[in-house]
């Protein structure tokens, strides 16, 4: 048994030796007769000896109702073969028996008591409590003091049991409404995000794939290099713009889950080439690499080469010409990486919504990862995020 269940069982025992304890002292006031009479001694001595079969409640529960009823029957039988007064006295102001009914009850509606047993414990209530009214010499005391000694207790403890029940069911039902409205809106959701995809695929993929394909044409019949290193890298970056597109259309239809890259893409996005890419575009960045990167998988490293795009770019809108350094550190189980940025002007139509960084931070934190941000204490600002190394694609970070 658990320890709560001992100490209310203790505690109930406690309840009963006081009632019985109780019911003695005040049928001696009662009947105002010293010493107690005999007749109260024997019934306080059953219910005495009769409390202690509540210890063994939960694993005997038919047994110890029976036992309760049984002396509860004799206890009315020995009221009745004392004097009048007596009689009526252990009948009236007797809280024991109300209250050892109410456990019996208690017991084989429950416990799982099976039918036949529990109609049983009813008809020995219902036998205690057509004796408990006398029917061959009825009086109105003995008819009320016994309905009140046998039957109302046992039948407000049914009730208690039956709106416990109720209100256990309704609580039931709550809850699986509740489950069933989470999953209708999951599932609106799901199909809302489908929907988005598709529109989004329809949209945006064909006219990117016609701008990719026209500059490969151009980078082909280009009359000089310049024209066609600019019409290469504009290819080159329309192929990403549709790799990154479709990722985003299959985490849109996946309900928000990443997956694996394709096998024909390279493990880790090149992060050194993002930041050479930068610096061809004017941008001063120092890039210091520690650790092997192909312990990292491809979510994470996809990841990764986000995050170093959104923070060079936030450096290049909102701190104009600042010196930038990005350190990225491949640890056995996480990759650590660190862009720092010093103070500048920003850049001419910057904005600072925010939404990129937004963005940024509930992917990093979809694998398991901690994204921080704010300035460095030295005028500049500082982004730094810690995500595990390897992630699954479906079951998120081991």
């Amino acid at each position: 048994m658990q320890r709560r269940d001992v100490l209310l069982d203790g505690v109930l025992l406690t309840v009963l030796v006081a009632a019985a304890a109780l019911g003695g002292v005040l049928t001696a006031l009662v009947v105002k007769d010293q010493p107690l009479p005999p007749y109260a001694w024997v019934v306080v001595a059953l219910q005495l000896l009769t409390s202690a079969v509540v210890l063994v409640r939960r694993r005997r529960p038919t047994a110890v109702a029976v036992t309760i009823v049984g002396s509860a029957m004799a206890q009315t039988l020995v009221a009745f073969a004392a004097p009048l007064d007596v009689g009526e006295a252990l009948l009236s102001v007797s809280a024991w028996v109300p209250v050892a009914l109410s456990v019996a009850v208690e017991n084989v509606t429950e416990r799982g008591v099976p039918r036949a047993r529990s109609t049983l414990v009813w008809v020995l209530i219902g036998v205690l409590t057509l004796v408990s009214v006398r029917p061959w010499a009825p009086t109105t005391s003995f008819v009320v003091n016994g309905l009140l000694h046998s039957a109302v207790a046992p039948l407000v403890a049914l009730y208690l049991a039956a709106r416990r029940r109720k209100l256990q069911l309704l609580q039931e039902r709550a809850d699986r409404a509740e489950r069933e409205q989470w999953w209708l809106a999951e599932q609106a959701r799901a199909d809302e995000r489908a929907r988005l995809a598709t529109e989004l695929h329809d949209l945006v993929a064909h006219r990117v794939t016609l701008m990719t394909l026209r500059a490969g044409a151009m980078s082909v019949n280009a009359p000089d290099d310049d024209t066609r290193a600019a019409a290469e890298e504009l290819r080159s970056n329309g192929a990403l713009a549709l790799d990154e597109l479709r990722e985003l259309v299959g985490v849109l239809r996946r309900g928000g889950r990443t997956t694996e890259a394709p096998l024909d893409e390279p493990a880790v996005p090149p992060l050194a080439e993002l930041v050479d890419e930068a610096g061809r575009a004017g941008q001063a960045v120092e890039f210091v690499e520690v650790g092997e990167r192909s312990q990292v998988s491809r979510v994470t490293g996809r990841t990764a080469y986000r995050v170093v795009r959104e923070a060079l770019t936030n450096a290049r809108k909102h701190a104009s010409g600042a010196a930038v350094r990005v350190d990225a550190e491949y640890r056995p189980d996480q990759i650590r990486i660190v862009v720092r940025n010093g103070a500048g002007s920003p850049a001419p139509g910057a904005n600072g919504s925010g939404t990129g960084l937004a963005g940024l931070r509930e992917r990093v934190e979809s694998i398991g990862g901690t994204l921080l941000v704010g300035p460095d204490g030295e005028g500049g600002f500082r982004l730094e995020t810690v995500m595990p190394a390897r992630v699954s694609a479906d079951r998120g970070p081991p």
